[in-house]
C-alpha cells in the first residue's frame, strides 16, 4: 500500500452532474440520488446517524451525570460488535498509521481472516482520501465498527461543501475520482459506499464504506448486487 497522497485529477465541467453535494444522503428507496453521493443498492441501509455527526462525540451526552460513573464494558472482545475512532493529522504517514491501528483492532477482535485484507485496504484508501480533502495542520477522523455482520469504515475530512453550484459540482467530481479504488473494493465485496456533508456541529464531509455478510450478496468477493455503487 502506497503512503503517498497523489493529486486528484479534475474532469471537464461539461462532464459533471447537475446537483451539488447533499446535506444528507437520500433514503435508499428514493427514485434518484443527489450527485454528491455514490448510490446505495436497493434495500440497503445508510450508516447510523452518528456517523454524520461530530466525529468526536459518538453519542448524545446525558442531561444527568452519574457519579460514580458506570463501569466500562469488561466483556471479552467480540468479532461481531465493536466501534473504534481514530483522529490523525492530515499527513503522509496517516494512512499507514491508520491501517496498522486497524490491523491491531481486527486482530484483538479475531475478525475473519478473509475480511482483514479488504478492510485494511479500505482503511488505508479512505485515510488517503480524507487527507486529500484536509489541509496540513488539520485532523481527519476515522471510524471502524462492526454491527449485525457488517464491517463499516467511515472517514471525516474538513473540506466543507461549497455553496456555489459550479464549485460544488467540480468538488463532488473530484471526490468521485478520489474514491475510485474505494468504490472498486466495495463492489468486489458486494458492499456499498457513499459520501455526504457532515451533520452539525461537525463540518466537512463524511465518507463511508460497508462490507460483510450482513449485506445482501456480500459474503464473498464477486457477490455484487445489481444497483450497487
Amino acid at each position: 500500500m502506497s503512503e503517498s497522497l497523489p493529486a486528484v485529477p479534475v474532469k471537464s465541467p461539461t462532464a459533471l452532474p447537475v446537483d451539488p453535494l447533499p446535506v444528507r444522503p437520500a433514503p435508499p428507496a428514493a427514485a434518484s440520488r443527489p450527485s454528491g453521493e455514490l448510490p446505495l443498492a436497493a434495500g440497503r441501509s445508510a450508516p447510523p446517524s452518528y456517523a454524520f455527526g461530530s466525529p468526536y462525540a459518538l453519542q448524545v451526552a446525558s442531561r444527568i451525570t452519574q457519579c460514580p460513573p458506570p463501569p466500562p464494558d469488561l466483556r471479552e472482545p467480540s468479532p461481531s460488535h465493536f466501534v473504534y475512532g481514530l483522529t490523525l493529522p492530515s499527513a503522509g504517514a496517516a494512512p499507514l498509521i491508520a491501517s496498522e491501528t486497524a490491523d491491531a483492532v481486527l486482530d484483538v477482535h479475531e475478525v475473519e481472516e478473509e475480511l482483514v485484507g479488504p478492510v485494511l485496504e479500505l482503511v488505508h484508501e479512505l485515510a488517503v482520501h480524507a487527507c486529500r480533502f484536509t489541509g496540513a495542520g488539520e485532523m481527519i477522523h476515522l471510524l471502524l465498527r462492526r454491527f449485525d455482520g457488517v464491517l463499516q469504515v467511515v472517514a471525516h475530512d474538513t473540506h466543507t461543501p461549497h455553496l456555489g453550484s459550479r464549485l460544488a459540482r467540480q468538488c463532488a467530481e473530484r471526490r468521485r475520482v478520489s474514491l475510485t479504488v474505494v468504490r472498486e473494493l466495495a463492489e468486489g465485496w458486494g458492499g456499498e459506499c457513499g459520501f455526504a456533508a457532515a451533520h452539525p456541529p461537525a463540518t466537512g464531509v463524511c465518507t463511508w464504506v460497508s462490507i460483510g455478510a450482513g449485506l445482501t450478496g456480500a459474503s464473498s468477493p464477486g457477490g455484487v448486487q445489481e444497483g450497487a455503487a
